[in-house]
């Protein structure tokens, strides 16, 4: 079976990931998927700080309420005219006092019940985000793949374990991926070996390599002879190839280099010595002597090499 061409919709991005929080008020029922309606009853979901924001306004209303019923029942209490003044002015500045620190303290005071609110309802996020990958299961089954995906990128920033990394990876791996996707890489790498998130992580490296980090490489080299046996010598070179990107990659991945450098392609090894001639100031330890090595082994006459390796047949600036 081909894989499926698809479009799916730019990542909603927020300063916070409780931002992305969202209930249903008719149903009780938390989610942090996009959509604006429920789909159980379809009633319109309230983001967690419009929320928030109603629980402290009623707080407040509340808290009012009893300042001016406290005050009333003083005022109606007040034996002598003396008295009643007394119990104005105190009430009027308490009032005046109440409204000055609340706005000094709205923000601090806002977090507070939105944290009490998370805590409190910890159990029923967590109910609402299964209920949501249950949605994406069945976006699966029904191979609506770009909704799948959408659904498990929005649940994967609440839970970050293997199996919705491995869920996310094998839906795309599923689709005709390109250039112009909002891909993601490194946030899906798993803690163990996973021959889906290489199969993938390679395909995403034909496109853009500039998603392959630094754990991303760390990865490939921790698992390299399980991906030997998966996808054969050439992916790891592949790999090494996008090392060769950056001088810093270079110089933290340069055993991995040295173990694979009699394997490299012409082309990447003449990259490695123009960026190590370039840059004479940088103490390039044993792999600039292994590379100094090879070169004078394997490419000695060869006029590619030729402003690389002086006279005595060994490389220069090493």
């Amino acid at each position: 079976m081909s894989n499926q061409a698809v479009q799916f919709s730019k990542k909603k991005r927020t300063k916070y990931h409780f931002q992305k929080l969202k209930m249903c008020k008719k149903c009780n029922r938390y989610s942090v998927l996009k959509d604006d309606n429920c789909p159980t009853c379809g009633s319109f979901f309230i983001g967690i700080e419009a929320l928030v924001k109603f629980i402290f306004k009623n707080r407040l209303f509340t808290e009012s309420m009893w300042i001016i019923i406290f005050v009333c029942i003083g005022i109606s209490a007040a034996p002598t005219v003396n008295a009643l003044y007394y119990t104005i002015s105190a009430g009027v500045i308490f009032v005046i006092c109440y409204v000055i620190l609340t706005f000094l303290f709205i923000k601090s005071e806002y977090f507070i019940q939105l944290k009490k609110l998370l805590r409190v309802d910890l159990r029923k996020i967590a109910t609402g985000i299964q209920f949501d990958s249950k949605l994406a299961k069945e976006d699966i089954l029904e191979e609506r793949l770009a909704a799948a995906y959408e659904k498990l990128r929005e649940i994967g920033d609440f839970i970050h374990n293997d199996q919705v990394k491995v869920r996310r990876v094998m839906v795309l791996n599923k689709m005709f991926l390109r250039s112009d996707m909002e891909l993601e890489l490194e946030e899906l790498i798993p803690s163990s070996y996973d021959k889906y998130f290489v199969k993938y992580a390679l395909e995403v490296l034909k496109i853009n390599r500039s998603l392959i980090t630094k754990k991303c490489l760390a990865y490939f080299i921790n698992h390299r002879d399980a991906i030997i046996i998966d996808f054969g010598l050439d992916s790891l070179l592949t790999v090494a190839g996008s090392i060769l990107r950056m001088k810093l990659y270079i110089l933290e991945f340069s055993e991995f280099i040295q173990e694979f450098l009699a394997y490299f392609p012409k082309e990447r090894v003449l990259r490695l010595c123009s960026i190590i001639h370039s840059n004479p100031e940088i103490n390039w330890g044993s792999l600039g002597e292994e590379t100094k090595r090879f070169v004078a082994k394997k490419y000695h006459y060869d006029p590619d090499f030729k402003r690389f390796v002086n006279d005595e047949g060994t490389l220069n600036h090493v």
